[in-house]
């Protein structure tokens, strides 16, 4: 028995054409268009008082001449540019009109059309439109009749002067116009290697935005403001996927490495509040992967000495308040429980935003605090400075 085939390879390539040049007119339209699929035209943009109106026609078929002479391809085009014209729609004198292909096409009318930029080359190409008509198949007769009617001239020497036919030739498909969208859009130089998936992220986007509109009865057009503001969203969470800090398990810290840290004067201000080995442990060893962490992610994630600086700012203006607070509140208290209780409330639990974006692990937040009270730019005891200066001159 023949297999039979349920696909409709054709269509649904034609369909994904209609979103990469959607794509296409979203990244190189300028803020306040929108640009529409199945709207006005096959893709459409609305630019203040401008538009443009794109015919798109893909074939997978060898041999396929797209918009020939005596196609419906292009009867079918220049009645529906006729039709936004007179239906008060689009303005002839502010509206590009083009005719797509992924197809090279071969000299015809088509490319004359797309030439003729003058009243009179207009003209001659509707003299070659109506040679074209002689006699023509059923299935362009009625287009035929009414594109060529005499009423619709004016207008039709318009849309003729103003269209420009786009084809293989003119990178109008495939591998160069992704090449041209890519570099339309506005990426950061570390999202650079990786516009392909984004652009691939940004399709499924045009795609469920225009199904959702359907699905509500409602023209998909997509606002380019929203296309670029999705856009930055997309950026922003792979720029927090590139920045994500590793999780603690997979930064093992060997019993050694804590043993050679324990001379360091962030573990001495540590036991000035406890005497808790295993808290002095784990303290360090956030010291430890904490330093890992931050040459890795400033090597491979992005994050510059900046970020690192605005990090540490912001635990130190943390700090101040927690420890004026705890200061106060306990003032009756013995001074190694208050400062028990500072660094408790400030290393524990808390995760810092770093570069913008949430941090998942305490360490990176813990490990830096410590880095700060091994500089003696913060501590614990109330009296830390003093302590710690009278131990050094002991």
């Amino acid at each position: 028995m023949p297999k039979r085939s349920h696909s409709a390879p054709g269509p649904s390539a034609g369909y994904g054409y209609q979103i990469e040049r959607a794509l296409y007119w979203l990244a190189r339209t300028p803020a306040g268009a929108s640009v529409g699929i199945e709207t006005d035209d096959d893709v459409a943009i609305r630019n203040g008082t401008a538009s443009l109106l794109e015919q798109d026609k893909h074939s997978i078929a060898n041999g396929a001449e797209p918009f020939g002479d005596r196609s419906k391809d292009l009867w079918s085009t220049l009645n529906i540019w006729l039709d936004a014209i007179e239906e008060s729609r689009v303005e002839p004198e502010t509206t590009r009109f083009l005719m797509v292909t992924n197809k090279e096409l071969p000299e015809g009318l088509a490319k004359a059309i797309s030439a003729a930029t003058t009243a009179d080359a207009a003209g001659e190409c509707i003299t070659g439109l109506e040679r074209a008509a002689e006699d023509p198949p059923d299935k362009i007769a009625t287009l035929v009749g009414r594109v060529l009617r005499s009423e619709s001239r004016d207008t039709l020497i318009k849309i003729i002067q103003n269209t420009e036919l786009v084809d293989a030739t003119s990178g109008a498909a495939g591998p160069q116009v992704k090449t041209d969208t890519i570099a339309s859009l506005p990426l950061p130089s570390w999202a650079v290697p990786t516009a392909e998936s984004i652009l691939h992220e940004l399709a499924g986007w045009v795609h469920a935005n225009a199904l959702a509109a359907w699905r509500e009865n409602n023209p998909a057009w997509i606002a380019r403001d929203h296309f670029i503001n999705h856009l930055h969203a997309v950026l922003a969470n792979r720029k927090r996927n590139i920045v994500r800090e590793r999780a603690e398990y997979l930064i093992p810290v060997s019993a050694d490495a804590i043993g050679g840290e324990k001379g360091r004067q962030f573990v001495k201000q540590l036991f000035l509040v406890t005497e808790d080995s295993v808290l002095v442990d784990s303290a360090i060893r956030d010291f430890i992967r904490c330093n890992i962490e931050k040459l890795r992610l400033s090597k491979e994630g992005n994050i510059t000495d900046e970020d690192w600086r605005a990090f540490q700012t912001a635990l130190s203006s943390r700090w101040e308040k927690i420890r004026a607070r705890i200061i106060r509140l306990k003032k009756h208290h013995p001074l190694g429980d208050v400062g028990f209780e500072i660094l408790m409330e400030t290393t524990e639990n808390h995760r810092e935003r770093l570069a913008g974006s949430e941090t998942d692990e305490v360490y990176l937040t813990s490990g830096t605090y410590h880095r700060l009270a091994d500089l003696l730019e913060l501590g614990w005891h109330p009296e830390y400075a003093t302590l710690i200066k009278e131990e050094e001159e002991a």
